[in-house]
């Protein structure tokens, strides 16, 4: 047992591990690139293994500084590097675990105490209209990670197991056909808005945005745009004046608002600015929901689906989040039970607040490229109220947090700003920098170190 230990604290084991994990971070960058940060995070930055080859390295150094008795003086070098590292593992340790990072956005002339985290949640709420039980799990989901998870609960004398069904990142309509329990759906073309062109579906008895419009099919709820069918042809009505155009001979006009006309095939409308184009008509359609791409963007809304199981009953939930906004719970009862359930990020309150006084945004000359942006802030904690000015080197540290700029509101009129709550991970890896300074310049004036004896050496030859 003594000489396994005393190899797995062996000097080779700490270059095997730094090898490794040199190659995870390598692997790491790839898997960023193709697949997006979350999905690196779930398969190598946040992974278990990888910790645990942390945790043997940190341990390694420990164990190596008794070993070897760096702790003399003519060792500083050695115990100084060691320490570096020692420190540098330990602080990222605790950011890990304790740190907290979310987004705070505020608007012109607006006061905000909160700010939203980075991370995303699963949670939820039962109760039975006398007792309550809140549950909250923390996910890291990705296309390329095992996502599986199981939540048992019990409240009174229910059985209760809240499940992992599917994950689908940047989800979009994929139309099947021939399906037994499909319906109507009709498919417009519209412009997308990364460029090119994009097919929504619009299926019978619902409502839809499409292209900021809202549009209903044998709906008779009041829409902008209502679609209904006649003897197999399709008419639309609409609350503004529409602006036609025919592809086919490039002639154009203008139809009344409020009146019946006929939908047709091929025809550009424009509807209060709004451009759309009427494709298909398909019978016995259906929808399912696909990724749009291998790469996850963590702008746009995934979808995560959970089984919930009560008693010997289970129901499916769709829950759409992403790292940019509270998501919206949703509501239900089910067997007997209410339920409240939601997927995103969380608020975290802070001691005091900041209020935004202007945004200020710099552009290139002669083009709309921003050049630098600002937030000329004023905070407020009680009595005590200070103006500071964040901008890209300019962080505010005030109180355990730091804010940092980062963005802004597509409007210009208000910023978005990084949080960062990480004091004793920041002070400890910053022991972990001036320990490895230290172990520089000791090398360099320490009478003990390799340069020095070679030196005193060639000195004595000569």
């Amino acid at each position: 047992m003594n000489r396994y230990f005393n190899y797995l604290f062996s000097v080779p084991s700490a270059l095997i591990l730094m090898l490794m994990f040199a190659f995870a971070i390598g692997v790491a960058t790839f898997i960023e690139n193709d697949y997006g940060t979350i999905a690196a995070r779930a398969v190598v930055f946040n992974s278990w293994w990888l910790e645990l080859c942390l945790f043997l390295l940190c341990s390694i150094f420990i164990f190596n500084v008794f070993k070897y008795k760096l702790y003399f003086v003519r060792k500083l070098p050695i115990l100084f590097l060691h320490l570096s590292f020692i420190f540098i593992i330990i602080g990222a340790g605790i950011t890990r675990y304790i740190g907290t990072e979310g987004v705070m956005r505020i608007k012109e002339g607006g006061l905000n105490n909160q700010f939203i985290s980075s991370n995303l949640f699963l949670e939820f709420k039962i109760h039975d209209n006398i007792r309550e039980y809140n549950g909250k799990k923390e996910l890291l989901l990705s296309s390329i990670s095992n996502n599986f998870f199981s939540i048992p609960v019990n409240f009174e004398n229910y059985r209760i197991n809240v499940e992992y069904q599917d994950f689908i990142h940047d989800p979009i309509d994929k139309l099947v056909l021939n399906s037994i329990d499909g319906t109507r759906i009709l498919e417009f073309i519209v412009p997308a808005k990364t460029g090119g062109m994009d097919s929504k579906y619009l299926m019978e008895n619902s409502i839809q945005n499409i292209n900021d419009l809202s549009v209903s099919f044998n709906n008779k709820n009041s829409v902008e745009l209502h679609i209904t069918e006649q003897d197999s042809t399709f008419y639309f009505s609409c609350i503004y004046d529409v602006e036609y155009m025919k592809m086919s001979d490039q002639s154009k006009g203008i139809l009344v608002a409020n009146q019946r006309h006929v939908l047709n095939h091929k025809i550009l409308y424009t509807i209060n600015g709004k451009n759309i184009v009427f494709k298909n008509a398909f019978k016995n359609a259906s929808l399912t929901q696909v990724s749009s791409g291998v790469k996850n963007k963590e702008e746009q809304s995934d979808l995560l689906k959970i089984k919930l199981s009560v008693l010997e009953k289970d129901t499916i939930i769709d829950l759409y989040g992403n790292s940019g906004l509270i998501s919206n719970k949703e509501y239900f009862s089910f067997n007997n039970l209410f339920f409240s359930f939601s997927y995103g990020p969380i608020n975290h309150t802070l001691p005091f607040a900041i209020a935004l006084k202007d945004f200020q945004l710099d552009r290139y000359p002669g083009s709309e490229s921003p050049s630098s942006f600002a937030s000329e802030i004023q905070v407020v904690d009680g009595d005590n109220t200070f103006d500071y000015r964040i901008f890209m080197n300019n962080v505010l540290n005030y109180r355990g947090y730091r804010f940092f700029q980062s963005s802004y509101d597509s409007d210009e009129k208000g910023t978005i700003l990084s949080v960062n709550q990480d004091k004793w991970g920041t002070i400890v890896t910053y022991f972990g920098y001036l320990s490895l300074l230290l172990s520089v310049l000791s090398l360099m004036i320490s009478r003990f170190s390799r340069i020095n004896l070679l030196t005193k050496k060639l000195n004595n030859n000569s």
